[in-house]
């Protein structure tokens, strides 16, 4: 009988805590109202990715000896962006994707003279690559070399451009490779990049007997990497694995041809004394005298 009592009066001790529980619960919906809607905004990511950010540094260069060089020499190369491996230098066209994530190479290079990040250099196609640094320019000067037209606002000054090289569809880079005795590698260091376009009609609005070509502004490189380094581009072959500008030119994932090398001549181009096909020929020539050059240099 005690045992009874004892189970009973456990049970009705029990209804009771789970009733006065049930009268204290909080909820966000009432009876006759409508549900308590919190700011939210969706994302279609499933991760944070923290690969590149706004605060990435790039990897800085490693100090070179001036007794640890052997040889070196400068090669001037085309980076033909209509190349498949090239696309992600190339898209989008215009403007940016991703909230701003995404550029093209020669949109993020136009973002970074805009904002005074990168300082543009005038190419004088009377000295050429002798000297690219020679006279700093400005984003005036670019669009009217470009053939856009300029927009000026109310007190005379210049405000933006309407258009101009949306045909961009190549790079000049220039580069030095030399090989460091002190760790027997030989190494490639890019030092100067510049976009390339073809104007087809002259001043006069004719058509030109062929397109001529136009360099509007150089840069330094190693000026450019912060800003490279901060901005991804596309894998297209895994969305997971973000990859930055910087990323792509030091590890050399891109498609080029040798245009040009230092020679006795003044680093003429190869277009100067060879035609047709005889150019790809004399640039893989010279692309295999660099294999050569490095291996013979090996110490074994």
């Amino acid at each position: 009988m005690k045992a009874r009592r004892y189970i009973f009066g456990a049970a009705i001790l029990a209804i009771g805590t789970l009733s006065l529980s049930a009268q204290n619960v909080n909820t966000s919906v009432t009876p006759g109202n409508a549900p308590v809607i919190t700011a939210y905004s969706p994302s279609t990511d499933v991760y944070t990715s923290e690969t590149i950010i706004p605060e990435k540094k790039p990897v800085p260069y490693s100090y070179i000896r001036e007794s640890d060089v052997m040889w070196a020499k400068d090669i001037w190369r085309t980076i033909d962006l209509r190349h498949r491996q090239n696309m992600p230098l190339r898209y989008p066209l215009e403007g940016n994707m991703s909230d701003g994530e995404r550029y093209s190479l020669f949109g993020l290079l136009m973002e970074g003279i805009k904002t005074e990040e990168i300082t543009p250099y005038e190419f004088n196609p009377i000295v050429g690559w002798k000297d690219p640094f020679a006279k700093v320019t400005n984003l005036e000067e670019i669009y009217r070399l470009s053939g856009g037209d300029s927009i000026y606002d109310n007190d005379g000054n210049f405000e933006k451009v309407g258009q101009g090289m949306s045909n961009v569809m190549q790079f000049q880079v220039q580069e030095q490779w030399y090989f460091d005795k002190q760790h027997s590698t030989m190494k490639v260091r890019i030092v100067a990049l510049a976009p390339v376009y073809y104007e087809r009609y002259d001043e006069f609005n004719q058509p030109l007997p062929s397109p001529r070509l136009q360099i509007p502004f150089v840069v330094h490189f190693p000026q450019c990497r912060r800003l490279f380094a901060t901005h991804s581009i596309y894998n297209p072959n895994n969305d997971a694995q973000s990859a930055s500008f910087d990323d792509l030119f030091m590890q050399r994932r891109f498609s080029s041809t040798i245009i040009a090398e230092s020679n006795v001549f003044g680093n003429r181009l190869l277009t100067d004394y060879k035609l047709g096909q005889d150019v790809l020929i004399e640039a893989e020539r010279i692309k295999n005298d660099l294999f050569i050059m490095e291996h013979d240099l090996w110490e074994y």
